[in-house]
């Protein structure tokens, strides 16, 4: 399998994180691409030119890190990432996508600083923003307790990890001091910081 990706892409960062955990990672060739640069293999494998997209041995591809972190959880009964029961799969795909919401309005807010200044939106950056703040501040009410790590925790790593990476100035420890120290200590998993991303 090949799995094409950025470095600084917080989806990319999961998908690699749980191959990671499940003890895979391999059995999987990690391909860095620009996503930008619209490189020919990656539109071949995502015509949307977007990474993560995993490349299967037969030549199928998969894209979405949702659905791409669910096809490497099928691949092994170890270290299950998504439950099975209903309620707790539930749960924790809810908590999924809340933290790659965080990463989506960080990468809306992202882009929007690359703008020319007068074509920014002040309106929609404080919406992202107001977004970010939000979610942190649930999760700071819910703080991750399970010996085992589940999708929605290694989401909710990366999405503070791509905080960290581009919006310091949001300084999200300061308002959330509970999931700062939950994210100081699941920073030193293998699973993250080997796939921390290089500094800006």
């Amino acid at each position: 399998m090949k799995l094409f990706y950025s470095p600084t892409s917080p989806y990319a960062r999961k998908c690699r994180a749980a191959a990671i955990e499940k003890g895979l990672e391999s059995r999987i060739e990690f391909l860095t691409v620009s996503p930008m640069a619209n490189p020919p293999e990656l539109l071949a494998a995502n015509p949307l030119a977007k990474v993560p997209a995993l490349v299967l041995a037969d030549g199928r591809c998969i894209v979405d890190s949702r659905v791409i972190c669910q096809f490497i959880d099928s691949l092994s009964a170890a270290a299950i990432l998504v439950p099975r029961t209903t309620d707790e799969r539930h749960e924790t795909l809810t908590r999924e996508a809340l933290a790659d919401g965080i990463s989506d309005a960080a990468f809306n807010r992202t882009m929007e600083r690359l703008r020319p200044e007068p074509q920014r939106s002040p309106d929609w950056t404080a919406r992202w923003t107001n977004a970010i703040r939000r979610a942190v501040a649930h999760f700071n009410a819910h703080v991750p307790d399970r010996p085992q790590p589940d999708l929605g925790d290694i989401a909710l790593a990366c999405a503070l990890g791509y905080l960290d990476l581009r919006h310091g100035d949001l300084n999200w420890r300061k308002e959330a001091p509970e999931l700062a120290r939950w994210f100081e200590t699941f920073s030193a998993r293998p699973s993250i910081a080997q796939t921390a991303p290089p500094p800006a």
